[in-house]
């Protein structure tokens, strides 16, 4: 299966920022799996809010995505992405999700980051849209200090699985080889092979 991948960034990036552009480079050099890259320019990204947001993420990608479809979110993008999932009709299940420096709660939430972390969320709308959810945090994460806790959380409510990158903090650098790797062995064509 070809996949088309779109990146919603972080809380103030842009798809020039972090590893995006790079990550656009070394998918699309040797596929592998995937046909398209899109990092999304998001509104008002150092005010993210959960209707524009996602409101941006379904323009995008709309209402009744391919299935061949997959999304990453990094950090607040992830709470994006799975919001977005919580809209899609019944039946509409895309191919899986990456999700980078994931979280459900941060340490010392900052005003705009509020609304996403006290905001619910339909998860089991979410679960029935996805086929797979791949979390990739780090041990050192500034924003969310206890790993462990947070891992334990994606796995219960997403089914997750979770993999660790030690020492990768919030995933802010221009190359993030770890980002890579998970995205070539969830949703690489070698893994459409096997199953």
């Amino acid at each position: 299966m070809e996949h088309s991948l779109y990146i919603v960034p972080r809380w103030a990036g842009r798809p020039d920022t972090d590893f995006y552009s790079w990550l656009e480079a070394r998918l699309l050099e040797s596929p592998q799996g995937f046909s398209s890259v899109r990092a999304l320019d998001m509104p008002n990204p150092s005010q993210p809010t959960i209707d524009a947001w996602v409101g941006t993420l379904a323009a995008a990608v709309g209402r009744t995505p391919s299935p061949s479809t997959v999304l990453m979110g990094h950090s607040v993008g992830c709470q994006t992405v799975i919001r977005y999932l919580a809209t899609l009709p019944p039946g509409q299940v895309i191919d899986g999700v990456l999700l980078v420096a994931a979280w459900w709660d941060v340490d010392k939430p900052w005003e705009s980051l509020v609304p996403w972390v006290e905001t619910p969320v339909e998860l089991e709308r979410v679960r029935a849209a996805a086929r797979k959810f791949v979390v990739l945090l780090s041990d050192n994460d500034p924003f969310t200090s206890d790993y462990a806790r947070n891992q334990r959380l994606w796995e219960e409510r997403l089914g997750a699985t979770v993999l660790l990158a030690p020492g990768a903090r919030h995933f802010n650098n221009p190359r993030e080889p770890a980002v890579l790797e998970a995205l070539r062995s969830h949703f690489g064509s070698d893994t459409n092979a096997r199953k």
